[in-house]
């Protein structure tokens, strides 16, 4: 049958209609539904199953612009043809039972269009290569597979449909058809965008299956191609990098880390006595201590934190949810005098003061958090890791974790707990910082509270297991506040994941004239303050 093309009285296209000898009429533009009998204007026929559509009518070109040749375009159906008034190209889109269900058109300043669908989610040109062979490459976009064929003809190349954003779609739903393949590599842009996407999408293929191609020097296959750069498009193929999940490390690497002394990357505690059974303070650990109410946490964490900055020399952050920043400086500058200044100034005179501001919040190795009252749980953690990464703190000292969930949106205080102590753990392994956290505990059952001396232990953490399951090291805090003995506070480890010793450690005592907290009986501790304070005060 004879058939001659024509204007479009619709949609305005120059020659997409056919009219055929019969006298009926059909235009083959995607969108437009024209049709006319012998006998007058009908809707469109409907096609023999669902999904099919008719065929466009056009020609197969270079693509002079892009240097893509005629006869890789013919290969692939790519035809040049009119999307309305407008040129445009037109790439088939076939089934799994090869019937033609769609077209991607792509016109000028690269816009894309959709005719028809894809239902069973499958690769352009997916329909050219059979069932499996030695190699297969994804391309991210049609351009770059024509300009791969155009170098290597016979070796199967497709493209997806929609940019990255269908690859994870495509890869899962054509998986079967990929894995009749010995290789199948993706080679996505070089962009940030793409080589996000490929990382992802490399995962869906099994090990060693899958490999990454990367073209040295070019953001794509297309631009190599315009540059004459025939050879890059072939290392591309030969170059291509098995995939290496994150995470995943082969042993027989790890000899140096293996010879390292593990020394060298600790610091100390104040108290000798948690030197000898924790051995110092690490690194990339988070630490809990945990007492009841009025036990000497804040007081306890702060000496250590003071021994880190001005003993070690260490950059420590502190954020202190329950004083302001004035009490916060106040507490180091009489931890240095030892005297507690935030109560009474006594005989401590201006250039005492300015003497122990230079050792302490002078040295411009502190930095303390001014929340506002603000308790908003992401906003703190960022903080935290600007402390550490834009800041350069070795060690973060976070007093203390109830306030924080107390203050958040969330209503379940175990989900709110679960969810901060996951992402406090992932911030200490991502920035390799040490992180000192200060937590209460949930009100014990009976008559007797840790204020009263109870014992403390990991299933008496307030609100959640994740407290215990996911902090290094776990340090409890024990004394009956309403004895005087003077028998001091019990410092008893609850969890030693270094080197697994628990038990109580040893003893602490607060002493009210100094404002410290010290190793019970330990006085010579304050000879090197210089300061009027004698044995006879402690």
């Amino acid at each position: 049958m004879s058939v001659i093309h024509s204007p479009c009285p619709k949609c305005g296209s120059n020659n997409n209609v056919a009219i055929y000898e019969d006298g009926h009429e059909y235009c083959f533009t995607p969108g437009c539904n024209y049709f006319k009998s012998a006998t007058g204007i009908m809707p469109t026929p409907t096609p023999s199953t669902p999904n099919e559509i008719e065929p466009v009518i056009g020609d197969y070109v270079e693509i002079k612009s892009r240097k893509i040749p005629a006869d890789s375009n013919k290969f692939f159906g790519y035809i040049k043809g009119k999307h309305g008034n407008e040129t445009a190209y037109f790439w088939p889109i076939y089934d799994d039972q090869r019937r033609l269900v769609g077209y991607k058109i792509r016109k000028k300043n690269k816009q894309f269009l959709m005719h028809g669908s894809n239902p069973d989610n499958r690769f352009l040109g997916q329909e050219k290569w059979g069932d499996g062979g030695k190699l297969l490459v994804i391309f991210e976009g049609e351009y770059d597979c024509l300009s791969y064929h155009a170098v290597r003809k016979n070796w199967p190349c497709v493209s997806l449909p929609n940019g990255v954003e269908s690859g994870q779609k495509v890869i899962k739903s054509q998986l079967p058809w990929l894995l009749k393949f010995e290789q199948v590599i993706l080679c996505y842009d070089t962009d940030e965008h793409g080589q996000s996407a490929v990382q992802r999408d490399i995962q869906l293929l099994p090990p060693r299956k899958g490999k990454v191609g990367n073209l040295e020097s070019y953001k794509d296959a297309n631009e190599a191609l315009l540059a004459g750069d025939t050879k890059a498009i072939m290392n591309m193929v030969w170059n291509a990098k098995e995939y290496e999940p994150d995470g995943i490390i082969n042993a027989s690497k790890l000899l140096t880390e293996v010879l390292e002394d593990p020394k060298e990357s600790s610091a100390e505690y104040p108290y000798q006595f948690l030197n000898d059974k924790l051995h110092g303070l690490r690194k990339s650990e988070l630490c809990t201590i945990t007492a009841g109410t009025g036990i000497g946490k804040s007081t306890f964490v702060n000496e250590i934190a003071y021994d880190l900055l001005v003993r070690q020399n260490q950059t420590v952050g502190v954020i202190s949810l329950e004083e302001n920043l004035r009490r916060t400086a106040r507490r180091f500058i009489g931890i240095d005098l030892n005297y507690p200044i935030h109560i009474d100034r006594g005989n401590i005179t201006d250039e005492q003061i300015e003497k122990a501001f230079e050792k302490t919040l002078g040295t411009g190795r502190l930095w303390l958090y001014d929340h506002f009252g603000s308790l908003d749980c992401d906003v703190l953690l960022n903080r935290i890791r600007y402390c550490i990464v834009s800041l350069g703190c070795d060690w973060v000292i976070f007093d203390h974790l109830s306030i924080l969930v107390s203050g958040s949106d969330e209503s379940n205080e175990v989900k709110a707990i679960d969810r901060t102590m996951t992402k406090l753990r992932s911030l200490v392994e991502e920035t390799g910082a040490g992180l000192l956290l200060v937590s209460h505990l949930r009100r014990p059952q009976g008559g007797k509270g840790y204020e009263d001396g109870q014992q403390t232990s990991l299933s008496s953490l307030r609100g959640s297991s994740s407290i215990g399951c996911l902090s290094d090291i776990c340090i409890g805090l024990e004394r009956d506040q309403q004895d005087s003995s003077g028998a001091g506070t019990v410092v008893r480890v609850l969890k030693n994941r270094f080197s697994g010793w628990t038990g109580v450690a040893g003893s602490v005592k607060y002493n009210e004239k100094t404002g410290r907290m010290v190793t019970l009986d330990d006085t010579p501790s304050f000879v090197e303050s210089g300061h009027v304070f004698i044995e006879s005060d402690f």
